[in-house]
């Protein structure tokens, strides 16, 4: 009896359970070989969800030269296939390639591309990440008031806000109480 040949299918569960479990180096691996054998059988959708989870895998390994490389063009894919969601997580994930490779201007105007997207798709919570990041970026750059206020945009956006967030928004609601706003 002969073993069949591993499917793309395989590679990318077992680099999902990988990624799961921390070992983000295989799971990079699995999401790489999952990509190649899904461009190879003609499958554009399959391979750029492949890519876009490789990035996320290489940037968990710290690895964002190669993180960008995977994900440079799978928004248009999915732009040509029509699907609106991937196409503005793929944005989403470039920008944080991008900001991890240290090009932030871009990086910035990228989150601000991956926001409008999700904004038109009503995806709050989605939002909510992408304006978390962007908020993050603009401390790094300097701008500590405009990453206040996108952090307390984020905070709104969330459905469900834990505790956590809850007690974030009331320390960021603190300066505009003192100042009268």
């Amino acid at each position: 009896m002969t073993a069949s040949a591993p499917t793309p299918e395989s590679f990318a569960q077992r680099a999902l359970q990988d990624f799961r479990q921390g070992r983000f180096a295989d799971a990079a691996q699995g999401f790489e070989a999952a990509q190649q054998l899904y461009a190879h059988a003609g499958d554009r959708a399959s391979a750029a969800e492949a890519a876009n989870n490789l990035c996320v895998a290489l940037l968990q390994a710290r690895r964002p030269a190669e993180a960008l490389k995977a994900v440079e063009g799978t928004p248009e894919v999915f732009d040509g296939l029509g699907d609106a969601r991937r196409a503005a997580q793929a944005v989403g994930n470039l920008a944080s390639a991008l900001e991890a490779t240290g090009d932030l201007t871009t990086a910035e105007r990228t989150y601000q591309q991956a926001l409008e997207r999700f904004t038109h798709l009503d995806d709050r919570e989605a939002q909510a990440t992408i304006l978390t990041s962007l908020s993050q970026l603009q401390l790094k750059r300097g701008r500590p008031l405009e990453a206040l206020s996108t952090m307390q945009a984020g905070l709104e956006q969330k459905p469900r806000r834990s505790l956590r967030d809850r007690w974030v928004r009331r320390l960021l609601d603190l300066p505009s109480r003192f100042f009268g706003r």
